[in-house]
């Protein structure tokens, strides 16, 4: 469920542009949501390598707490 904790649009920019500019492009994929006043992290990454840097890039930016909620599966 939704919560309605403010997300400015200039913040997503921002948390966004953290995840277009790595050099790991499925993390360019991920969608990145405002839940329960965390900022989640959805989509599905090949590697537990991919879901750890993409939460440490935007827990690095964020001015909230992430809640990762990607999972890891095999693009084989």
């Amino acid at each position: 469920m939704k919560n309605s904790t403010f997300f400015s649009s200039e913040t997503e920019n921002q948390l966004r542009n953290v995840l277009n500019s790595c050099s790991v492009q499925e993390l360019r994929r991920l969608k990145i949501e405002m839940m329960d006043g965390k900022l989640c992290l959805i989509g599905t990454l090949s590697t537990w390598y991919h879901k750890q840097l993409a939460q440490e890039l935007l827990r690095r930016k964020s001015p909230i707490p992430v809640l990762n909620l990607t999972s890891v599966e095999s693009f084989s």
